[in-house]
Formats: structure tokens, C-alpha cells, sequence
């Protein structure tokens, strides 16, 4: 199987123009996976994970904690600097299963990503109590690309 790459926002619909339009832009998405987590020690571990294209808009950001972390605590968010949660605010992930952080007005609003550049995503995992003997997990962030200047319906085919 091979991969295929091209530019540009993708719309999809039968009909691009007028009052009948039916197009829409295409939801993507990229995940950090974390890795084996046994052996990190007590702290925060700050990875630059991927980059969300100019313009885009993120509809979501998922954590699945796959492997439940053990002897210690992990807590994960993400967010556009090293360190930040300005994305998606930290969510306790030691349990196990599927995780969201809390949807708040400023998280929201950054989600509307920069129209000057490329967003760069950087998930932090903290790790509490003691050193972890288990844990894996994988941030999803799921993103509409629009136009370079946030446009979702360009002007122009």
C-alpha cells in the first residue's frame, strides 16, 4: 500500500457553486504515539509531535490511553508551545480509555489556528507519584484544513 500527498484544502460534493452547493471540506488527522512509557520518572516530558497546516481548524482532540499506567500517575495535554496545554487543558489518563479534555472559550478560540503559519502541536505527558513500570497512550488531533487565511469556502475552485 502507498501513501499519497498533495496541497490544498480537500472539498468533496457534487455541486461547488450557487444556492444547491453541497461540498464540504474533508476532515484529517495526525497522532503522536507515545511509546512505552515504562521507565519515565516523576516530571514532564514535552514532545513536539506534529505540525497542523496554516489556516486549519482542529474539531477535535482525543487521548487514548492504551496501555494503563502503573506505579505512577499520567496526566496528558497538548498544546501549540512546549509545555502548554493551550489546546486541549491536562486530563488524568492513568485508568485507561479514551480521554477529552474540558472544552473551555480559550481552547476553543486557539483552535481557530494561525493564519501566518503553521500550528505546531506539543503534547506533554506528566507523570506522577513514581516511575512508571507500564503506560502508552495516542493524542489524536483531528483538523479541518481551509484555506491559508482560514477561508472555508475559497472564492475560487
Amino acid at each position: 500500500m502507498a501513501f499519497t500527498t498533495f496541497s490544498g484544502p480537500v472539498r468533496a460534493g457534487t455541486v461547488r457553486e450557487g444556492a444547491n452547493r453541497n461540498t464540504g471540506l474533508v476532515v484529517l488527522a495526525q497522532s503522536y504515539n507515545s511509546g512505552d512509557l515504562t521507565g519515565t520518572e516523576v516530571g514532564n516530558v514535552d514532545t513536539l509531535a506534529f505540525k497542523i497546516p496554516q489556516g486549519s481548524q482542529i474539531v477535535d482532540i482525543t487521548i487514548d490511553q492504551i496501555v494503563a499506567a502503573t506505579a505512577g500517575t499520567t496526566t496528558v495535554s497538548v498544546g501549540s508551545t512546549s509545555g502548554g496545554a493551550e489546546l486541549m487543558a491536562a486530563v488524568a489518563t492513568t485508568a485507561g480509555g479514551r480521554f477529552r479534555g474540558p472544552a473551555t472559550a480559550a481552547t476553543q478560540a486557539a483552535w481557530q489556528t494561525s493564519t501566518t503559519a503553521d500550528t505546531s502541536v506539543y503534547v506533554r505527558v506528566a507523570v506522577g507519584t513514581a516511575t512508571l513500570t507500564a503506560g502508552q497512550f495516542i493524542a489524536t488531533v483531528s483538523y479541518v484544513q481551509r484555506a491559508s487565511n482560514g477561508a472555508q469556502n475559497p472564492t475560487s475552485a
